[in-house]
């Protein structure tokens, strides 16, 4: 008769190694809502900066142009590649399927700034870019 040994238990191939993990990379999801909305809304501001200030740079003899690319789109298309990073370098690691780890990053990303756009549409009555209208008489 012997003692049946307790094996140890089976390791999950799907899923968060640690719950630790799995929070951080949902809190960093949360924070990049914030940092999306934010990226965004400098766009709209960049470019609410370059279509009413433009009168006034010529008239001073320099120009405008440009100022929605430089603070605005520059901002956003860094704001996305930093947090796919981040993202990804958490969840590749704290995942047991890494490349279910890069999805669940790409994902969070889309959906942060998803979200974000949303908000900023909404608080800029549905204008992300500036387009001047018709001068009144």
């Amino acid at each position: 008769m012997s003692a049946a040994m307790p094996y140890p238990a089976p390791i999950p191939e799907r899923g968060w190694r640690s719950d630790i993990v799995a929070a951080l990379f949902w809190l960093l999801t949360v924070v990049g809502v914030l940092v999306m909305t934010g990226a965004w809304f400098l766009l709209a501001l960049a470019s609410l900066e370059e279509g009413t200030e433009q009168s006034k740079a010529l008239a001073a003899g320099t120009t405008m142009a440009g100022t929605t690319l430089l603070l605005g789109v520059a901002p956003l298309v860094i704001a996305h590649i930093a947090g796919f990073a981040l993202l990804c370098l958490v969840a590749t690691t704290g995942r047991f399927d890494r490349a279910r780890g890069v999805l669940w990053a790409g994902g969070a990303v889309a959906a942060a700034s998803l979200i974000g756009l949303a908000v900023v549409l909404v608080l800029s009555g549905g204008e992300l870019i500036y387009t001047a209208s018709e001068p009144m008489l």
